[in-house]
């Protein structure tokens, strides 16, 4: 499960991390994203280039009657990706990433459940596998672009406080991972593992981020002991 993140990198560290340089308006850095938010995105493009794009997180296929339907599909399980009937039409085609600077879990304790970030130990942006969607409105006509990101086992770190975790791809994975014509579904699901837990590094934060409403970089900040 990844019900929380944030994705607070610049414009600049972005197009160089992703390789790509394409004009796009970035939104404003985000400490405490939600399902159902606008998320930041890379699809592969028409013409062989990746290009950003904003997605509703959550994802809603093209034959769900309505939006809701997204509010139960912010992630999918990379062992049954293939097979879902929300996530294998998007899995075989329409397959992205999500940057992230990090991604929140939440461990139980006797005080109540205490929210801890993850990040890569270098602070360079993550890599979220995802999934995109393109569903409309059948009243109103509207297109509305989603996404979902997929989950995996967790790694020994992650063990710690949750039993799920994003499946966070290297820039080696990028050029496999985007292409939509990228139909060898065994070597696409080899890359949905668990990234090895020497190159992430965990801390408890304040608990004012299980409040979607609360945005702001203190967020982060390890919780000072005592």
């Amino acid at each position: 499960m990844c019900g929380r993140f944030a994705q607070f990198s610049l414009p600049e560290a972005l197009e160089a991390y992703f390789d790509v340089a394409d004009g796009y308006d970035f939104p404003p850095p985000r400490y405490n994203i939600a399902p159902g938010s606008q998320i930041l995105a890379l699809r592969g493009g028409t013409h062989g280039r990746p290009n950003f794009v904003s997605l509703h997180w959550g994802l809603i296929p093209s034959w769900a009657k309505d939006r809701k339907f997204g509010y139960r599909t912010i992630n999918a399980r990379a062992e049954t990706v293939a097979e879902k009937p929300s996530f294998r039409d998007a899995f075989k085609s329409r397959r992205c990433l999500i940057p992230a600077d990090g991604f929140y879990e939440w461990k139980a304790t006797p005080d109540g459940k205490q929210p801890y970030f993850i990040r890569l130990k270098d602070q360079s942006p993550m890599a979220f596998a995802g999934l995109w969607e393109s569903w409309t409105d059948r009243e109103t006509g509207e297109v509305v672009l989603s996404g979902t990101i997929i989950v995996t086992q967790a790694n020994d770190l992650v063990r710690q406080i949750h039993d799920r975790m994003p499946v966070i791809l290297g820039p080696g994975e990028f050029p496999a991972w985007l292409d939509p014509s990228a139909k060898a579904e065994p070597r696409l699901q080899g890359l949905l593992r668990p990234i090895d837990p020497a190159q992430l590094v965990i801390h408890p934060v304040d608990r004012r981020v299980g409040k979607p409403t609360n945005e702001d970089p203190s967020l982060i900040l390890p919780l000072a002991a005592g």
